[in-house]
């Protein structure tokens, strides 16, 4: 049985633990990348066809780490967001000029993204991608925490990193509860072609059965995010291209001269998941192991680039000293405690305002939008909101180099 011995092992090579390891290129630790699907299989969710909506911060992640020049060539820049409701009155509608930027963010495809990440990583002598494995088991020990692989491989390490998924085994076996918010909604994922130019912009359409979410790729192809209630995803699922582009037109009310053709259709299940906790011993939770929300507002894996910047910050600090250090871990969780909140609560609340057909809360909703247009410093706090660059971040989003 063999043993190797490393200082950080990252369970889940998919977006956030990927690029986690590569945020840790010259902190001087030795950190192994565990992944059970490799890169360009077409089981590996992670790295499919869809389109990811980059927020500012997470430009700026990206660009620290290197990896922003080998995929903004084919990124597609967000250069305003338009915020309706179905069948009302009201929107919001934000420019880049009004924060001072060119951009609000990019959209780029996951699969190129995740190339990117893994030709660097291989690339990085002291990070080892172990692909295809598993972790299995776990001992935590008060200095180590002892992996047991699929492959057979024994890892030792000093810091344990779960990346690996909503429905994370290795969460569970850490003992860590999770508090559990079905939305009775499910999300239909597809790239479609629109009739006329999208000029930059994202659209985010909400109604009673959940939003539907338009980012711009190049020319006149948009990722459609089209959440819609449990009960009808069968049927959307169940229309042929054709069809389901004119339903998805008529929902979006026929602008952009409507959708021509459809890409593949994936569905995702919506809930949120709040872990108690984000660390237990020698363990960090990261990504959607660490928590799960809503897709309204593009805003879940850029929480979670926040939360890789902070952690490769924090682990640098102490560059030689030990990564799994109670201190270090609690510095880290503590300085993301108020981001996450606020996001998770900011998600939830708008997920839960909208699906609601109560009278005062669409006539809240629709004072809500006006206001917020109308107000240029409500309208601003949303965008820094949006763009992760309120309250207290990384260095790595703070910085503009």
């Amino acid at each position: 049985m063999a043993r190797m011995d490393f200082d950080i092992v990252i369970a889940g090579g998919g977006m956030v633990g990927a690029t986690l390891a590569l945020a840790m290129r010259g902190s001087g630790y030795r950190v192994a990348l565990i992944e059970p699907v490799a890169p360009g299989q077409i089981s590996q969710s992670s790295y499919d066809d869809r389109g990811i909506a980059l927020s500012l911060a997470s430009v700026r992640v990206l660009r620290h780490m290197g990896i922003w020049d080998r995929v903004r060539s084919s990124a597609s820049p967000i250069r305003r967001v338009h915020v309706s409701e179905q069948s009302r009155f009201g929107c919001v509608q934000m420019d880049a000029a009004r924060l001072g930027v060119d951009v609000l963010g990019h959209v780029v495809i996951a699969r190129e993204l995740g190339a990117a990440l893994w030709e660097c990583l291989r690339a990085v002598p002291w990070i080892t991608p172990l692909c295809p494995d598993s972790v299995m088991q776990i001992e935590m020990n008060p200095d180590s925490v002892r992996a047991q692989c699929g492959s057979g491989a024994v890892i030792e390490s000093r810091l344990l990193v779960v990346a690996d998924g909503v429905d994370s085994s290795l969460r569970t076996t850490l003992g860590i509860d999770v508090t559990r918010h079905d939305y009775r909604q499910t999300a239909i994922v597809a790239n479609v072609t629109t009739g006329e130019l999208h000029d930059g912009t994202a659209f985010e359409r909400f109604s009673p059965t959940g939003p539907l979410a338009l980012l711009p790729l190049d020319q006149k192809r948009m990722v459609a995010v089209n959440c819609v209630g449990n009960d009808d995803a069968p049927a959307w699922l169940s229309l042929n291209d054709e069809e389901y582009c004119q339903a998805l037109g008529r929902r979006f009310g026929g602008r952009l001269g409507g959708f021509s053709q459809c890409g593949t259709r994936r569905a995702y299940a919506l809930q949120r998941v709040l872990p108690e906790r984000q660390i237990s011993g020698r363990a960090v939770l990261l990504g959607n192991a660490a928590l799960n929300i809503h897709p309204n507002g593009a805003q879940g894996f850029n929480l979670a680039l926040r939360d890789v910047a902070a952690l490769a910050e924090t682990l640098s600090a102490v560059s030689g000293m030990d990564p799994g250090a109670s201190l270090t871990l609690t510095t880290f969780a503590d300085s993301r405690r108020e981001d996450r909140v606020r996001v998770a609560q900011f998600s939830h609340g708008l997920a839960q305002s909208f699906a609601s057909v109560n009278p005062l809360l669409i006539g809240l909703r629709q004072a809500g939008l006006l206001l917020t247009e109308l107000l240029p410093p409500v309208k601003r706090e949303l965008m820094l909101l949006g763009a992760g660059l309120r309250g207290r971040q990384p260095d790595w989003v703070r910085s503009v180099a």
